[in-house]
């Protein structure tokens, strides 16, 4: 088997449907042939055991953390989708919401050993440390909004803090460079937003192999957009936008794969926990495995 193809997904506002997503693009891939693993990595509120219609599984990244599970792989345990493991992040251990660095590079190590054709890492709210830090550790990326303004300038937010949290964990030691990336991206009322390509240019200026490197990574990252709840086509547009604006600012290329109407058959599958493409819901399954289809075109 090869490397595993490893997807994090996040959004910065909760409530967008990053979970949902989660789950039922994985069983969608798991109806295309492919197996999945799923990380539930919102450590502070893990609960993707519950959107999968799972108990609490008896051992989670708390028993990988503190020793009582030797490897990542003794956490997994399967779910009620075939060809599907999930690793839950739910837990008693208090320091797990907010894991040090070394615990933090423990999970990540432990996650890039794990045996599967995908591996979704569902990602927590917001733009904390942690959510960057899994964000910017995998070059291969969702980023989940529904169209309301306040989801869309959150789902910005997140994609810049991961990407210039990123950037930083580039150079560990080299506190000149971290301190010239802070620095650029710190808020200057009254002036333009800055971009990366601006930063970019002064970094060349004087650091050109870091830019270099900087720009590398960039260019490495496969960054893809899901709207979630649409309602019109006024909506879907909406996604085309934000690609733009992401593409100028943050110089990251933002593949928009796909959206899904808002149909009230979602919010109840959460109530029956199970994935909707599981459910014989026709419209729900049709928006799910052409987002399947794209991302898997564009990543194999």
């Amino acid at each position: 088997m090869s490397d595993p193809i490893i997807i994090s997904v996040g959004g910065g506002k909760g409530g967008v449907g990053k979970s949902t997503i989660s789950i039922n693009l994985g069983a969608s891939l798991v109806r295309s042939g492919f197996s999945v693993g799923y990380i539930d990595a919102d450590l502070g509120g893990a609960n993707l055991h519950t959107c999968l219609g799972m108990r609490r599984p008896p051992a989670t990244l708390q028993h990988f953390l503190t020793g009582q599970c030797k490897s990542l792989s003794e956490v997994a345990v399967k779910t009620p989708i075939p060809q599907s493991w999930l690793i839950s992040g739910a837990g008693d251990f208090l320091e797990l919401a907010n894991p040090n660095f070394g615990q933090k590079q423990k999970i990540l190590s432990g996650i890039k050993n794990l045996k599967a054709d995908y591996i979704i890492v569902d990602l927590g709210a917001g733009s904390s440390n942690i959510v960057s830090d899994f964000f910017a550790a995998f070059p291969n990326s969702i980023t989940v909004t529904d169209c309301l303004p306040t989801s869309v300038e959150n789902a910005y937010g997140f994609l810049k803090s991961g990407i210039y949290r990123g950037l930083v964990r580039l150079f560990p030691g080299r506190n000149e460079i971290q301190k010239f990336i802070k620095d650029f991206t710190a808020d200057k009322s009254g002036q333009r937003a800055p971009t990366i390509d601006s930063m970019l240019a002064q970094m060349n200026a004087k650091y050109p192999q870091e830019a270099e490197q900087m720009e590398e990574w960039l260019n490495n990252r496969k960054s893809f957009l899901i709207l979630n709840m649409v309602r019109g086509p006024d909506e879907i547009r909406v996604g085309e936008g934000f690609t733009a604006i992401v593409q100028k600012y943050l110089s990251v290329r933002l593949r928009y794969i796909g959206y899904l109407i808002y149909t009230p058959e979602i919010r109840e599958s959460l109530r029956t926990l199970g994935p909707v493409v599981l459910q014989n819901n026709p419209k729900a399954t049709e928006c799910f495995m052409a987002i399947a289809r794209n991302l898997t075109a564009l990543l194999r």
